[in-house]
């Protein structure tokens, strides 16, 4: 089945993306002379999955990483000599390995920004430790808490971890003593199941399982749902969960669905999730449609500007990932170098970015920020 797509993201795909496994155009660090040498580009590099799962995602995260460089790329911001280089993947361990044995034989290019989704982020950063290349990898859409203590690492939002504590909380305060937990894939569940069964035991909550294939659609996950207890777990994207709540909703099944900081309000409803399932989300940004943050408010007035988009939380995102590498090539002065931006990740310094913190109180999560978000039984968004 083909998730449904927006006009305005197919003409982002085709301005802005390389096609998969398109070379690194070759390093343009030669010095210049005096005042007629030539100009140095110093570059940096965001992969993306454009797997069918994950496209939406990568997508609207890119989109706020571009236009943080719009705003933070004109002439005398931090990022008007830096040029945003994009690689697309199939999100494949085989795909992830060509594209850093390409960047590791590439001296010109300064910092991974923005990579995403999160199989894709963990990967890369397994790819760069195994090449044991020391690499600054900043802002990656990254939930999974397995390289947090890497220096190299900007980890900007909150983990997976601290996601499914706010989430199960939640049910917990709702007086849910048991939580059916549906995973994708054997793999999503070899991947998610330690820290969700570590969470759910600190709770007290009782799990049931059900796990899908790779080719099992979301409405036939729906459909396998077992009978008895009020909240399920979905951990999948805004597509995913639309289609697993309206065949829910076909099938007057109308129970609680829980979902993790990869689905986004505003594109759940533009998927039309299903009448009245109540979904709680676990947003970790600020709303980006009522914050009146200035960071956000330029995000929103440059987004309308810039991109046929909607203003959603994953771009936010994208776009924070943006501002935080401007503010980190400021401090790092010049001339600008790997080194010097390494240095900056592992120093933790807090930073404010019009509003928004980041201050890795925890020495490895710039914010521990999550806000559960639910969207009631009539389509309503409270919270």
């Amino acid at each position: 089945m083909q998730y449904p797509t927006d006009p305005g993201r197919r003409r982002w795909l085709r301005r802005w993306a390389l096609p998969a496994g398109l070379a690194l155009s070759p390093p343009v660090f030669a010095q210049g002379k005096g005042d007629g040498g030539g100009r140095t580009e110093a570059r940096m590099v965001q992969l993306l999955d454009l797997s069918v799962a994950q496209q939406e995602l990568s997508r609207d995260y890119s989109t706020g990483v571009r236009l943080a460089w719009a705003v933070e790329g004109q002439k005398g911001r931090p990022l008007s000599r830096i040029s945003l280089e994009t690689v697309n993947t199939d999100g494949s361990a085989a795909a992830v390995n060509a594209a850093l044995d390409r960047i590791a034989q590439d001296a010109g290019i300064l910092a991974l920004v923005g990579t995403v989704g999160d199989a894709l982020a963990v990967r890369v950063q397994d790819g760069l430790a195994q090449r044991g290349l020391k690499l600054p990898h900043l802002g990656p859409w990254m939930a999974d808490g397995r390289h947090d203590g890497d220096d190299t690492l900007a980890l900007l939002f909150a983990s997976r971890s601290m996601q499914l504590r706010k989430a199960l909380g939640s049910a917990y305060g709702m007086g849910v003593n048991e939580l059916i937990v549906v995973y994708s894939t054997p793999e999503d569940q070899r991947l998610y199941d330690p820290e969700v069964s570590a969470m759910a035991q600190s709770l007290g909550l009782k799990l049931r399982r059900l796990t899908g294939s790779s080719v099992t659609q979301p409405a036939a996950l729906a459909a396998r749902l077992p009978a008895g207890g009020t909240m399920i777990l979905f951990l999948a994207t805004s597509a995913e969960v639309a289609q697993f709540t309206q065949a829910m909703a076909r099938r007057g099944d109308h129970r609680f669905v829980l979902a993790l900081g990869d689905v986004d309000a505003p594109s759940l409803m533009q998927f039309t999730p299903g009448r009245g399932v109540p979904v709680i989300l676990t947003q970790v940004v600020p709303s980006p449609l009522r914050s009146r943050l200035s960071v956000v408010e330029t995000y929103r007035s440059r987004l309308s500007e810039l991109y046929d988009e909607p203003p959603s939380t994953i771009s936010l995102a994208g776009y924070l990932a943006g501002q935080y590498t401007a503010a980190l090539v400021r401090e790092a002065g010049t001339p600008l170098t790997r080194e010097r931006l390494l240095e900056g990740v592992a120093k933790r310094r807090p930073l404010t970015l019009g509003g928004w913190t980041v201050d890795f109180r925890d020495g490895r999560r710039g914010s521990q920020f999550v806000n559960p978000t639910l969207l009631d039984a009539s389509g309503r968004l409270i919270g």
